[in-house]
């Protein structure tokens, strides 16, 4: 499979400006389509919840660097 994203990638990648963005738009907006339908105040709680998570448990937290792994 790997390789398989690596091809489709670099073709992507080969592709005009304009061909890509049309690409991109349409990857973004198949994305967005699969995404719970929320409004920003519940993703303001959301955020406000983990927010009070990490200050209640700094082991909870992860650096930057370790955020690049992912």
């Amino acid at each position: 499979m790997p390789a398989a994203i690596d091809q489709v990638y670099s073709t992507a990648c080969s592709l005009a400006l304009p061909d890509l963005g049309v690409l991109v738009t349409r990857l973004l907006g198949e994305l967005s389509t699969a995404l719970p339908n929320t409004t920003d105040d519940e993703l303001t709680a959301i955020a406000d919840a983990r927010e009070v998570e990490l200050d209640s448990d700094s082991a909870a937290t992860i650096t930057h660097d370790d955020m690049q792994v992912f």
